[in-house]
């Protein structure tokens, strides 16, 4: 099979819907699928959220909380994605509530709307995180979710609920869960671009505990795989995606340092963040062996664009790379 890119053919002049298109990988998804030749439709919260430059794509106002909304915007759609979501941990946290509201409520409203408008597949993006605190490494689909807080269990909630649509309705839907990922338009509240900001505007990095470990990858490696999922991936199946690599966030932090020429005096606080995770990194065979997916960019290289792309905001004082809205 193929290692190559996503099939030009399947995607040129296919009406795709991706929810969540203002967050990080929704824009860089929106990216890629327009880029393929897709007719893609950027379903957001809000006209300040996201502006769809490219001529085949098309924004739409809605949330996902809203039934109608998302209904009218699968109308004829042939392949959507489902990514949007409050995933900040320390926003899901504090709004508890909105979070279960927008991330589980949300997913049952999109499954809702692309049965009734007869959406030919679905991909649900879930996360690394429904598997909280594992004994055994690295993890494969098969391991058994334990989600350690309302972030995880509410996108625990949204598989459930994909594969029930899957089971009742024979509706195709794949579910990925990606491992951690860095790149352009990331929020600045994220652990990479926080660590890369404050090292070039000369800030003193006050970190948390040094010894988690995360399983990184460039997002363009992971977008790619969402489309390669919508391409090729089973039907109720469920897909990791991630580099195989576990680094600690020392280690994240000096690569980040070597890699923008940028020294800081760093001060760890261990008690940071009492729920955690100590540690995870993940088994991509799976989708190695039924997508033909492998991740192309290795951390240093991915790191380097992303440190480019940082500065490069910074140059131009660019607003977005302050706030980059949430999906």
């Amino acid at each position: 099979m193929s290692k190559g890119p996503p099939d030009e053919s399947f995607w040129k002049g296919k009406s795709v819907l991706v929810t969540g298109s203002s967050g990080f990988a929704g824009r860089n998804l929106s990216s890629l699928l327009s880029s393929l030749g897709s007719r893609v439709r950027c379903f957001v919260r809000s006209k300040n959220d996201f502006s769809a430059n490219a001529p085949s794509t098309r924004l739409i106002v809605g949330d996902v909380q809203d039934y109608q909304s998302v209904l009218d915007s699968l109308k004829d759609v042939e392949v959507a994605f489902h990514l949007a979501a409050i995933t900040l941990i320390p926003e899901t946290r504090a709004k508890t509530f909105n979070t279960f509201a927008t991330n589980a409520l949300g997913t049952l409203n999109f499954l809702m709307a692309a049965k009734a408008q007869d959406v030919p597949k679905l991909v649900y993006v879930s996360t690394c995180h429904v598997y909280g605190k594992q004994e055994k490494l690295p993890i494969t689909e098969d391991t058994a979710p334990k989600p350690i807080d309302i972030y995880s269990a509410s996108k625990l909630s949204g598989e459930s609920l994909s594969l029930s649509f899957a089971e009742m309705h024979g509706m195709n839907i794949s579910i990925s869960r990606a491992f951690n990922h860095y790149g352009p338009y990331q929020r600045p509240d994220f652990l990479v671009p926080s660590i890369i900001l404050r090292l070039l505007r000369g800030e003193r990095l006050a970190m948390g505990n040094p010894t988690p470990t995360r399983d990184f990858s460039y997002v363009e490696d992971i977008v790619r795989g969402y489309a390669l999922l919508a391409e090729k991936g089973r039907s109720a199946e469920i897909y990791h995606f991630g580099s195989g690599e576990e680094r600690s966030v020392q280690q994240i932090v000096e690569n980040i340092m070597k890699i923008s020429g940028v020294k800081s005096e760093v001060h760890w606080n261990p008690e940071a963040r009492r729920v955690d995770i100590p540690r995870s990194v993940g088994d991509y065979s799976k989708a190695r062996k039924e997508l033909g997916w492998t991740p192309r960019v290795d951390f240093e290289d991915g790191m380097k664009k992303t440190v480019a792309w940082y500065r490069s905001q910074l140059d131009k004082r660019n607003p977005e790379m302050i706030h980059v809205p949430n999906a």
